[in-house]
């Protein structure tokens, strides 16, 4: 699919006139193609099979997440979900801030605390969050498992329907906490050494506080983050660091892209080949 596809963006070029198209920047993410217009907003393009249905979920849950309190920016809806043949899009404000996605731990400790334990003090209110893991399947993320991961190889399918066990039964117990759902440093905005926005809650949620640790670990290693959290969430946050690549592995089957599923599957494969599944180490660069 080509970063900026002429017939979508021509379409929505029609759809917001009002928009400063002159000055776009597009960009590629896994699941969305993005034009930065400038600082007056962003607009995010879904593909695939659930295009509609995607769309109006994050859209809503963008709207429905608490900002009161909170010590950084976030972006906010700016209109209504638009409809194409086979596309969907939204569009929000711009978040001021620098991307820094291959920072030091020592650099954004400190930080990443701070924004960790504002999301986690949020109060759960009946919000109107996304279900937990609705984005790859809520209730059915199990057997959309199962079904991808049969043709695997048999220790690898095993490893996976354990990962998915163990993930849902640590979390039962837990009591459940406003957590960011994707809270990676790809989704952070920097300014000077504070953090001054965070992006992309379209997985947001009520749910087990150490998913937001989960792509930390991946990121930095388990002992680094145990200096921000305690070690039971820092456990059950490998298990969830563990199922990340299932998750996007089941996303993209139920949007009809083969392809990253078949890279996130080959992810957790090498993962578990190497023995970091849980847990990478310490970032060695």
């Amino acid at each position: 699919m080509d970063l900026h596809p002429p017939d979508v963006w021509a379409d929505l070029r029609y759809a917001w006139p009002e928009l400063p198209w002159d000055r776009a920047q597009f960009r590629r993410g896994a699941f969305h193609h993005v034009a930065v217009l400038g600082e007056d907003a962003v607009v995010r393009v879904v593909f695939g099979l659930r295009h509609a249905q995607s769309t109006i979920s994050e859209t809503a849950n963008l709207a429905a997440f608490p900002c009161a309190g909170l010590p950084f920016g976030m972006p906010s809806v700016m209109g209504s979900p638009v409809h194409g043949d086979g596309w969907s899009a939204q569009v929000n404000s711009f978040v001021a801030g620098e991307h820094r996605p291959l920072e030091l731990w020592a650099a954004v400790r400190g930080a990443l605390g701070v924004v960790v334990a504002a999301v986690t003090d949020l109060v759960p209110v009946s919000s109107g969050l996304r279900p937990v893991r609705e984005w790859c399947g809520a209730g059915q993320w199990p057997a959309v498992v199962a079904g991808i991961t049969a043709d695997l190889p048999p220790r690898e399918a095993r490893a996976a329907a354990k990962v998915v066990a163990d993930v849902l039964a640590a979390e039962e117990p837990v009591v459940p906490r406003i957590v960011h759902g994707d809270l990676g440093l790809h989704n952070v905005l920097w300014k000077g050494a504070e953090i001054s926005g965070l992006v992309d809650f379209d997985n947001a949620c009520v749910g087990d506080p150490a998913m937001d640790l989960a792509p930390l670990v991946g990121a930095f290693g388990a002992a680094a983050v145990t200096e921000i959290a305690d070690a039971d969430l820092v456990a059950r946050a490998q298990l969830h660091r563990a199922s990340l690549s299932l998750q996007v592995a089941a996303a993209a089957e139920l949007a009809g892209d083969a392809n990253l599923r078949d890279f996130a599957l080959g992810n957790f494969g090498a993962r578990f080949r190497s023995g970091t599944l849980y847990d990478p180490g310490p970032r060695r660069f």
